[in-house]
């Protein structure tokens, strides 16, 4: 999954960072300041979960994730941020993160089940228990705290939060963000909401809005299942031109980027070019080479080798032995 930039964003802002501030806040991603600017640039979780460790060390806060989290506005939220706001009851608006929450929100995942007279809106850690992740877990608590009280109109004093990890050094900072009654080293991190609300009217249900940032999450799923990341793209082209040997620089060229820049994002997933033109064209190779019409001259040809010495270096390096040793131990 691909995460928007705009909680970084939010991160530096909150920090008042220069840009060498913005450097330390970036370090170990493949992001720069300049990237920051883009209004639609996407990260990768890594890239967020290293951002948060440098923001965490920056702040010198032990409660700073639940300032930030109390400080966001809904809109920084994007369409689910208007989903929330506009829906016409809370079960709807918590119907609606559950289904749609891992848009824009990583680490967390939310479920709801229905528990006596409790709606349970459980929040389960993607992510290993360290600073990190507690960071996301309190973040997520008084987001969703203040999603409801939002919809309700007040605050939330009604409700039982209890969090599955032992009560952390800053423990007594929670009573400044918290509205209802909460406790530590529970078996998970669940805030119990009366069924009572859930029926009740939110004052600012706007049906076209609601119907507008519906499509609007609908559309961005079913892009992020599309798109896959920049290492499904490069592999998505490889296959659909078969035949074609692609640098690097004519890739990033067919994508309006350069090498550099391709590079990068390449980085930040965790992959790099060759590394995919090697898998595609290695799979190729032995595909064509199973067909009996095959032979290992035409198998380079189809690959777009000139060169077939070159093309039997290059399975040699795939395969770790020549064209012919492989094809004895996989008999046609």
């Amino acid at each position: 999954m691909k995460y928007p930039a705009t909680y970084v964003r939010l991160l530096a802002r909150a920090l008042r960072l220069d840009l060498a501030g913005q450097e330390r806040l970036l370090a170990g991603t493949a992001l720069t300041p300049a990237d920051l600017g883009v209004l639609d640039y996407m990260i990768s979780q890594s890239e967020q979960v290293r951002i948060l460790r440098n923001a965490i060390a920056l702040s010198g806060r032990a409660d700073f994730a639940l300032d930030m989290a109390s400080r966001m506005p809904v809109a920084a939220h994007g369409p689910l941020g208007a989903l929330l706001s506009a829906s016409e009851t809370l079960l709807d608006a918590w119907a609606a993160l559950e289904r749609y929450h891992a848009l824009r929100i990583p680490g967390v995942q939310i479920s709801r089940a229905f528990s006596g007279e409790d709606m349970a809106i459980r929040l389960e850690l993607q992510l290993p228990m360290d600073e990190v992740g507690l960071f996301c877990l309190e973040a997520m608590a008084v987001t969703v705290q203040r999603g409801i009280e939002l919809v309700i109109g007040r605050r939330l004093r009604e409700a039982v939060i209890r969090f599955s990890y032992p009560a952390p050094a800053h423990a007594e900072a929670y009573a400044g963000y918290f509205n209802s009654p909460y406790s530590f080293a529970a078996e998970d991190t669940v805030i119990l909401v009366p069924m009572q609300l859930l029926a009740q009217p939110n004052p600012f249900h706007d049906r076209a809005i609601y119907e507008q940032a519906l499509r609007q999450c609908e559309q961005l799923e079913q892009s992020q299942r599309e798109e896959g990341g920049w290492s499904l793209r490069i592999t998505r082209l490889l296959q659909q031109h078969p035949g074609q040997l692609w640098s690097l620089d004519s890739m990033a060229d067919h994508h309006g980027l350069s090498a550099r820049t391709l590079m990068r994002y390449l980085k930040a997933e965790g992959s790099h070019y060759q590394a995919l033109l090697d898998a595609e064209l290695s799979r190729q190779a032995a595909a064509h080479l199973m067909s009996p019409r095959h032979t290992v001259e035409s198998v380079a040809l189809a690959l777009g080798y000139q060169d077939v010495t070159a093309f039997r270096r290059a399975f040699h390096r795939w395969f770790g032995m020549p064209p012919s040793a492989w094809l004895q131990q996989h008999e046609r």
